[in-house]
């Protein structure tokens, strides 16, 4: 039987700092245990093998640019695993060009975030990431 804790947030982030930063706006907005960070896509899908679907969070947020796999690469497999496709995915990044913004909507992403500059515009991040993982929790 597969167990663990569920997370409402699956943040895939390469960046230590990154992961620093957005980690003090959740604990700025009450949010930090409901998040669990990742450093690259093969860690992510190593985790989500191995919980149950009843554990599957309410949101995935990816960075744009990530080693090994790239945001395409990740969503990709997100989508087109039935186990997966049904998870709303984000990407975030410092800069996403139109194309690529576009690229990842059609692929199936739910949004596309720019990270922000200053700590007021990370936590503003944070609080819409929260509020699009309660809205996306799904019924058992």
């Amino acid at each position: 039987m597969k167990a663990g804790i569920p997370f409402s947030i699956l943040l895939v982030e390469d960046d230590e700092d990154d992961r620093m930063i957005i980690d003090e706006a959740f604990v700025a907005i009450g949010f930090n245990t409901e998040v669990k960070k990742f450093t690259n896509g093969k860690a992510l899908f190593h985790y989500l093998d191995s919980i149950e679907t009843s554990l599957y969070p309410s949101l995935i947020v990816l960075d744009n640019t990530l080693p090994e796999l790239e945001s395409t690469d990740i969503l990709s497999v997100l989508k087109r695993n039935i186990a997966y496709q049904s998870i709303p995915v984000v990407v975030y990044s410092t800069i996403v060009s139109p194309v690529k913004k576009q690229q990842l909507l059609s692929m199936g992403a739910y949004a596309c975030y720019q990270k922000g500059t200053t700590m007021q515009e990370i936590i503003a991040l944070a609080k819409e990431l929260k509020q699009l993982s309660q809205k996306n929790i799904q019924e058992p």
